[in-house]
């Protein structure tokens, strides 16, 4: 049904207090996205970070993976 059942996506639910949601509303809003999406590459980008993977490392790997 899909070529790689990994990157099917699960739903994660975070609260934020109105402070929060509002600075995501405003950031999607003014990228022109939905918030799913700021929360997501937010998320993503902070666990990189966090874990000492190079960005420049993983995004031939998934060039090459699309094509």
């Amino acid at each position: 049904m899909y070529p790689d059942p990994k990157r099917v996506r699960q739903k994660v639910t975070v609260y934020l207090d109105q402070y929060e949601a509002d600075i995501v509303a405003a950031h999607a809003n003014y990228m022109g996205v939905s918030k799913a999406e700021v929360m997501r590459t937010m998320i993503i980008k902070e666990a990189m970070e966090v874990l000492g993977i190079d960005l420049d490392d993983v995004k031939p790997t998934m060039a090459a993976r699309a094509s």
